[in-house]
């Protein structure tokens, strides 16, 4: 059957049954009432193994993958709507990689990091163009504001740097600083819809005595909407170690993980009772001492931009070092990455407030070793997920989990595992949904991995 796929052949061999077993009942049955009855129930039966074979047809995945060198370590992509420029945050350009903590890279001073220009020469490949500095040891989490004319980083101990996208196409770009405090190792950030404010995590920032917070900066764009002047307008304590966080679809909430549960004076959370949640096993890497589970932070974001006393809803443990967080698009679930338990942690996020100790749909493995980045795609259908290996000598993957049957379902395997580089750590998408941007960051490329669901 060379030339035709198993789904054709299974379609083949259905109109062959179905006019065999016809032409059976046509010569064997007399009377032709029955006969009618027998056929319309033959035509019902072949009618839904042709829709049986549709879906399972529709899940079938084709992903073809092309890695482009970057200057330096990766940590994030973003794309421009129209698919022509990727701008991806590199550092330790023209340096050799550094094997300490992120704590101690955030601190360097010899450090060269900045954004490296990708653009679509074609269809199919990317070029690189160019390269800006941020002025910063550390360039990570990446937001194009709306209407695209700012792209906002999070540039380490620095704080937020916000860049001029026409100028950095050109080479020209100056960043503009919103400072988090000292030592704060910004790493990731999100806008709001409108593109008036941007919310930091702060990795480090000691903010009323807890270690890790919630920047808040408004974006204060003059009237051609270029922005030179942003400001911090206040941080939000919420944890020891804040790598992540990621805004609800339409920006009334904002999710905040925090890799560990700071042991003094630790808030009141959510989960004690639940094993998957609350643990006191953690190993964060190998040789070093067990620590406590991790959580994630509900808060509103409104009452965050208002500047109201406490605009933090709930929090509620997630296992063993949550680093990344994403949300379907219509806000019926939110995906966490438990690293340090090689899990994907599935959540109603309306739960997460009305009954926190009861939000956690279900646990399931990541397909491989410490996931770190995910991307939901296929309308939502599918998720990508990083599985970094960070913390071993040897390359990390890509998995790809089917998410559209129920929650509680059991969790199948994933549907496709692909070969990554080393330390798989970001994703980002297309605007149509059909092409990965994952960013190697030890072995410093950039993977595109374009999808077809046929």
């Amino acid at each position: 059957m060379q030339g035709i796929s198993r789904i054709e052949a299974l379609q083949n061999l259905t109109v062959l049954a179905y006019e065999s077993i016809k032409a059976y009942i046509l010569r064997k049955t007399m009377k032709s009432a029955y006969r009618i009855v027998v056929i319309r129930h033959l035509l019902l039966g072949v009618a839904l193994i042709h829709v049986a074979l549709r879906v399972l047809h529709g899940q079938q995945l084709e992903i073809s993958s092309k890695d482009y060198p970057t200057l330096g370590n990766p940590t994030s992509a973003v794309a421009t709507r129209d698919g022509r420029y990727v701008f991806v945050s590199v550092t330790n350009v023209g340096s050799p990689n550094f094997s300490g903590s992120d704590q101690a890279a955030g601190a360097r001073t010899d450090a060269v990091s900045g954004i490296q220009i990708f653009h679509r020469a074609s269809s199919s490949r990317l070029r690189s163009i160019g390269f800006i500095r941020t002025g910063s040891t550390g360039a990570n989490g990446l937001v194009l504001l709306k209407g695209e004319k700012t792209l906002a980083v999070g540039v380490g101990d620095a704080g937020v740097a916000f860049v001029d996208v026409r100028e950095m196409i050109h080479g020209t770009a100056k960043p503009h600083i919103a400072a988090q405090g000292e030592g704060a190792g910004t790493f990731d950030v999100v806008a709001t819809p409108d593109g008036r404010f941007v919310f930091s995590s702060n990795e480090y920032g000691i903010v009323q005595g807890q270690r890790g917070s919630v920047g808040v900066i408004a974006v204060n764009p003059d009237a051609r909407d270029r922005v030179t002047h942003p400001q911090t307008v206040r941080q939000i304590p919420v944890g020891d170690v804040v790598p992540s966080l990621t805004l609800s679809p339409d920006g009334s909430r904002l999710y905040v993980a925090t890799e560990l549960v700071p042991s003094k004076e630790p808030p009141p959370i959510a989960g004690a009772g639940n094993p998957v949640l609350t643990k006191n096993d953690c190993v964060q890497k190998k040789g070093t001492p067990p620590r406590a589970n991790g959580f994630i932070t509900v808060i509103d974001a409104r009452r965050a931009i208002d500047g109201e006393t406490n605009p933090i809803l709930s929090r509620v443990a997630v296992g063993c070092s949550p680093v990344r967080l994403v949300e379907a698009a219509d806000s019926s679930i939110l995906f966490v990455s438990a690293r340090g338990d090689d899990a994907v942690l599935v959540f109603a996020p309306r739960l997460l407030e009305s009954d926190p100790e009861n939000a956690l749909l279900r646990a399931r493995p990541s397909g491989g070793s410490a996931p770190v980045g995910m991307r939901l795609f296929d309308q939502d259908r599918k998720l990508a997920v990083a599985n970094s290996n960070r913390f071993a000598d040897a390359d990390g993957t890509i998995a790809i989990l089917d998410v559209a049957n129920h929650p509680g379902a059991p969790s199948p395997s994933p549907l496709k595992v692909l070969t990554a580089g080393g330390f798989p750590r970001n994703i980002g998408i297309s605007q149509d949904g059909r092409t990965l941007y994952l960013t190697n960051y030890r072995s410093r490329s950039l993977q595109v991995l374009r999808t077809v669901v046929q």
